[in-house]
């Protein structure tokens, strides 16, 4: 798995409230998944990528009192955060261990393997995916939920939006991050010896004065990448007048305006 420092969002005070504020629109997409892959109470789940620490608190009331989720991050800052919500949400069945997941020993296999948002960041995610899968007891699942920004569109055309999922797909494909991989997970999957995945596709879609939502999951993005955005050459601040970002998309969505966000796909399959 990628280093912590070559991970292309970072881990700032922003940037984790921003993944906050995302798992607000994002969870229910990806609860949807993790119940379809058969995620349920007294599960043993090995989380990869925690962040902040919500798709591991997600899965903790998936799998209640009598189950157990390891969240697992690169980062420390992050681990640090992840453990303290844990704790403030009273959820004891959760604990967070620093390092990568796929190096890592446990003292007993798991149930499942999910993540969210994290195969993109890897170099190799059919590598990775197959020494996650050997944490796994015979019948486990392999659930992750990753993006594909090709999905990203508006109708009419929104310019300014457009533009904007331009920029994070380039800066985040020159960071290193597959921005396609939400389409590729069926491939990932078969290529790291895993039996073919079911798949799924949903997205957030706002409409008129109705889509700050679906603004913001783009406006926020583009603040926490910026400076990558500068230093690639891909956009400088003075062009995109970040603090105005929003005001000017949703002047453009207008009344009539329909935003698409980036695909959300999800991929399960049992071992």
């Amino acid at each position: 798995m990628a280093a912590d420092h070559d991970y292309a969002l970072g881990h700032s005070d922003a940037e984790l409230k921003r993944l906050s504020t995302q798992a607000r629109l994002i969870d229910p997409i990806t609860n949807r998944y993790f119940v379809a892959a058969g995620i349920s109470e007294g599960m043993r789940v090995l989380e990869v990528g925690s962040g902040a620490g919500d798709v591991a608190l997600l899965l903790a009331a998936l799998v209640g009192p009598g189950g157990e989720v390891v969240g697992t991050d690169l980062s420390q800052t992050a681990i640090d955060i992840a453990q303290q919500r844990a704790r403030s949400a009273g959820h004891a069945n959760v604990t967070f261990r620093q390092g990568d997941p796929a190096l890592m020993r446990f003292d007993r296999p798991f149930d499942a393997v999910a993540g969210r948002y994290v195969l993109q960041f890897i170099p190799d995610p059919s590598a990775a995916l197959a020494k996650l899968a050997s944490h796994l007891r015979l019948g486990g699942t392999v659930v992750f939920h990753e993006l594909d920004w090709n999905g990203a569109r508006s109708a009419p055309p929104v310019p300014t939006y457009d533009q904007a999922c331009l920029w994070i797909k380039r800066t985040l494909a020159q960071a290193g991050a597959q921005t396609d991989l939400g389409a590729k997970l069926g491939v990932a999957f078969e290529r790291a010896g895993l039996p073919a995945p079911t798949l799924r596709l949903e997205a957030v879609i706002g409409s008129g004065a109705a889509s700050m939502d679906a603004v913001h999951l783009v406006t926020d993005l583009v603040a926490t990448l910026l400076p990558k955005m500068e230093r690639f050459g891909i956009v400088a601040a003075s062009e995109i007048e970040p603090t105005d970002l929003a005001r000017r998309i949703l002047a453009e969505v207008a009344r009539d305006g329909i935003l698409i966000g980036r695909a959300e796909v999800g991929a399960w399959t049992t071992v």
